[in-house]
């Protein structure tokens, strides 16, 4: 099963993409889906801790089951208001 994965900001720059799509068939957390984008994209993973999560557009916490239809995964950076 095939997933989107989107990002935004920064996390985008790193990667040079604003979306991928990865295999998370193995995958039964929020908290194992970080850990699958983390060994695709090194270059993020230290960022990733302080990031969220959104899974069909609501932010899930890493414990948080992933549900069966899942239609993108949105990686959000942290952000500030000023």
């Amino acid at each position: 099963m095939l997933t989107t994965i989107k990002f935004f900001a920064f996390l985008a720059e790193k990667t040079h993409k604003t979306e991928v799509k990865l295999n998370l068939q193995q995958c039964q957390t929020v908290g194992e889906v970080r850990e699958v984008i983390s060994s695709e994209f090194p270059e993020i993973a230290v960022d990733l801790a302080t990031c969220m999560l959104a899974v069909n557009m609501e932010f899930q916490q890493d414990q948080d089951i992933l549900p069966k239809e899942i239609s993108e995964i949105a990686v959000i950076p942290p952000v500030s208001g000023g």
